[in-house]
C-alpha cells in the first residue's frame, strides 16, 4: 500500500468508527421510532354498577394512549353506558366526573371507543346518543377482529 492509499483507508476507517459511535450513542427511543405502536384493547363491561372499574379502565386508557399505544376501548354489557351522553357524568361522589375527565382526555389523545352493537341496542343506545369519540360497531365480526389484532387486552 502506498502512502496515499494508507491515508484514504485511515480516513474511511475513522469516519466509519465515528458514525458507529454516533448511532450507538443515540437514545434507545430515537432508534426505535420505526417500531409499530402496540395495539391495546381495554374491555369494559361495567359502568354504573362498578364505577371503580370504569374509573380504572378510563384512566389506563388515557395513560396508555398518551404513552404512544394505539388504544381502543371496547364497551359491552353495562359498559356501553360510558358512551351514552344521556348518562349523568357528574354524580355527587365525584367518581363519575373523574371518569368523564379521563374519557375526554383519552379521546383527545386519539383513543377510540367501540361499542358492541347488540349491547347498544339492548341499552337503547343509538349513534345520536353517543359521546364524542365513540361509535357503534358494524357487527360482532368487527369486535372479533379488534380482539384478534390486539397485542394486549385489559379487562374490566
Amino acid at each position: 500500500m502506498n502512502r496515499k492509499s494508507t491515508v484514504r483507508f485511515a480516513i474511511v476507517a475513522a469516519l466509519v468508527f465515528g458514525v458507529s459511535i454516533l448511532i450507538a450513542s443515540r437514545p434507545v427511543s430515537a432508534r426505535s421510532e420505526t417500531k409499530p405502536k402496540q395495539k391495546v384493547v381495554i374491555h369494559l363491561s361495567r359502568y354504573t354498577e362498578n364505577t371503580h372499574a370504569a374509573l380504572m379502565a378510563t384512566h389506563f386508557a388515557e395513560n396508555l394512549q398518551e404513552h404512544g399505544a394505539e388504544v381502543t376501548m371496547m364497551l359491552d354489557v353495562g359498559g356501553v353506558r360510558l358512551a351514552d351522553k344521556r348518562q349523568a357524568q357528574n354524580s355527587d361522589n365525584g367518581i363519575d366526573s373523574q371518569i368523564s375527565k379521563y374519557y375526554d382526555g383519552f379521546v383527545k389523545a386519539g383513543g377510540k371507543v367501540l361499542v358492541c352493537p347488540h349491547c347498544a341496542q339492548t341499552a337503547g343506545l343509538t349513534e345520536q346518543n353517543l359521546r364524542p369519540g365513540a361509535r357503534i360497531g358494524k357487527n360482532l365480526g368487527e369486535l372479533t377482529d379488534l380482539i384478534l389484532s390486539a397485542d394486549k387486552i385489559l379487562d374490566y
